[in-house]
């Protein structure tokens, strides 16, 4: 005898159906999810390392810095530190120029003139005196010319001995000078000269001082 199934086997074959497309979905919908998530760690790691980056390269940024104002600092320093030894240099190396200066001065000092003043401004000497005439101003200002230590002389004034004795009165040794010399002021510059080798007495002489 045959067997009949009475079974709704068309509900039975679309439950099942309906709990595989479940399946299906919430697995897709878990893959899903995984990849998010996992694209979510990796870009959260890459932001973390290149925070970490840019902290570093900050910090390292601040420390160049850092460096770069202490090498500026000591820069100044060394300037400051130079400028110093140049000037105590060019002081050092002056120290016998003015002994020559005026080794030169009295050489160029002629027979009856008399210096009561001289005067020095950076390189410009500011000199006064007497003379008994104005030939021995003139000699004076011709001696200076030629020497190797001075240059461009410029007479100032000459007051003369008779002009002299009406503005002053007064009695005494400087007064009595006055009555027998033109008072004279003149100003001149230093040009210190280019040594050359020295001679066989192993004295260093100027290249003008060569030539005479």
């Amino acid at each position: 005898m045959a067997k009949i199934n009475l079974l709704p086997w068309r509900q039975e074959l679309k439950k099942q159906r309906q709990q595989e497309f479940i399946v299906i979905n919430a697995a897709v919908a878990l893959s899903a999810a995984a990849i998010i998530m996992f694209f979510h760690i990796l870009l959260s790691s890459q932001l973390s390392d290149q925070e970490e980056r840019k902290a570093y390269i900050q910090s390292e940024i601040a420390t160049l810095d850092g460096q770069i104002k202490q090498i500026d600092e000591l820069q100044t320093r060394k300037d400051e530190l130079l400028a110093r030894m140049k000037v105590i240099q060019d002081l050092q190396g002056r120290r016998p120029v003015i002994v020559r200066v005026f080794d030169e001065l009295a050489r160029t000092v002629p027979n009856k003139v008399y210096l009561i003043s001289v005067v020095r401004k950076d390189d410009v000497f500011t000199i006064e005196g007497y003379a008994e005439s104005n030939t021995q101003v003139s000699s004076f200002l011709r001696n200076i010319n030629n020497s190797a230590w001075f240059k461009n002389p410029v007479l100032s004034t000459v007051v003369a001995a008779d002009d002299q004795n009406k503005k002053s009165d007064k009695a005494s040794a400087k007064a009595a000078i006055d009555k027998k010399n033109n008072r004279f002021a003149l100003t001149v510059e230093l040009e210190a000269p280019e040594p050359i080798k020295d001679d066989e007495t192993g004295v260093k002489k100027t290249n003008k001082e060569a030539g005479k």
